[in-house]
């Protein structure tokens, strides 16, 4: 799909603007995540991050390749379970679970990390009322990120992140579990959003794990489970900082697994959360010129899609992208890609030095897998269906939304 005929016809079947799907590229991250780990410590588990983008296909894929479902809402649960993940394989973090969510999590035998004293709680309710079952809880931990030179490397550079128990609070959570004598902690999980996502991030965030795993928990602990946020593959034109690679991240927390002397004994699963390195650059977005305007020195070139099709945080970042030309090409100009919304800001390339755009080319833009589906709201137009490649055509993988999808809850 590199011509401007070729998008036309799917433009005619489908309309515009639409996302097209590599999955060759989704399961391509998944078996070099799978790799770069299990070449350097066999008892891996890769847990997809269902956040960043649960397009019900892809979770298909991960099910189908042994993969399991990392969740953090009851809406993802169910859904884990409607594409047909078992119980045992679906990881239930968030710091939002009602006992409800818990119970039916922990009936199914999914790994359910506790956050707060509520969701412990709720625990020790659902351990009451069935004395008879062997229950097995996870426990988030909160890590400190703050380097030798006391900067802390959380979102945001907050000075301390907001979820899971202090390493200092574990005591008094195994003492309340403790009261129920069905109950056995198993998982330790420590994800924690990062600034950077450097290596050197991971490194503290498995070490701390571990610590708490030997110090607290000598038999119990089956999973160590250092969250997600890694890098996936970025094209170098886009490129902020120097990324790690998958295996840069699998060498530094695979070193210090191995070293460990409770590894060593024990030996735990090890699991990885990926959502962005997974899905990010699977997905394009194909958005039609609708017009161009000159306002002083500036151009814009408006589209029939939005920056919230590929960039609903509103970064700054320029993703790669490629103009397909209705026309042969032309003179090279500088100039804005906005969209169809109404806001100022609706920005999907700023200030690009390309060839000249007119009415009726397309621009493709890549690397928009991560959050676009799930972030974009019902603002302006609707969500555009989603494709992927088939031998003969394309296949909808999901369907252009409609006024009635929009509407369908609310009383006219």
């Amino acid at each position: 799909m590199t011509t401007h005929n070729q998008i036309t016809r799917i433009e005619r079947k489908y309309g515009t603007p639409f996302y097209i799907f590599d999955e060759k590229a989704f399961r391509g991250n998944y078996d070099n995540i799978a790799r770069a780990f299990k070449s350097r410590y066999p008892k891996f588990i890769l847990a997809y991050s269902y956040k960043t983008n649960y397009i019900p296909y892809l979770c298909k894929i991960i099910k189908a390749k042994g993969g399991f479902a990392e969740v953090v809402s009851r809406l993802e649960y169910d859904l884990a379970i409607k594409a047909g993940q078992d119980g045992h394989k679906i990881i239930f973090n968030g710091p939002v679970k009602k006992y409800e969510d818990i119970a039916l999590a922990l009936k199914n035998k999914s790994t359910v990390n506790l956050d707060s004293q509520t969701e412990v709680d709720y625990v020790k309710k659902y351990a009451s009322k069935n004395p008879k079952q062997q229950i097995k809880i996870g426990i988030r931990i909160n890590i400190s990120l703050s380097d030798k030179a006391g900067q802390s490397h959380i979102q945001e550079k907050l000075p301390a992140g907001r979820f899971g128990f202090q390493p200092a609070c574990i005591g008094s959570i195994i003492e309340s579990l403790s009261k129920q004598k069905n109950i056995t902690i198993n998982s330790l999980h420590g994800h924690t959003s990062t600034t950077d996502r450097s290596v050197w991030c991971y490194k503290i965030i498995t070490e701390t794990l571990l610590d708490v795993a030997e110090r607290y928990f000598q038999d119990s602990i089956e999973y160590i489970n250092i969250g997600g946020g890694i890098f996936g593959y970025i094209p170098p034109k886009i490129r902020w900082i120097d990324t790690p690679s998958f295996d840069d991240y699998a060498q530094a927390v695979c070193d210090i697994l191995k070293k460990h002397d409770w590894v060593k004994r024990k030996k735990p699963y090890l699991v990885l959360e990926p959502g962005i390195a997974m899905v990010a650059n699977t997905i394009s977005f194909i958005t039609k010129v609708v017009s161009k305007k000159r306002i002083g020195r500036h151009i814009f070139v408006t589209v029939n899609g939005s920056a919230y099709n590929v960039k609903p945080t509103f970064h700054k970042i320029n993703q790669p992208y490629k103009i397909v030309k209705r026309h042969p090409a032309g003179k090279i100009e500088k100039y804005n890609v906005v969209g169809s919304t109404c806001m100022e800001k609706d920005f999907l390339l700023t200030e690009i030095t390309d060839t000249a755009l007119e009415p009726g080319d397309f621009i493709m833009i890549n690397n928009a897998g991560a959050y676009t589906v799930v972030l974009t709201p019902p603002f302006i137009n609707p969500a555009p269906p989603i494709l992927v490649s088939r031998q003969k055509g394309y296949k909808v993988i999901r369907k252009r939304q409609t006024l009635k999808d929009m509407f369908s809850n609310y009383l006219f």
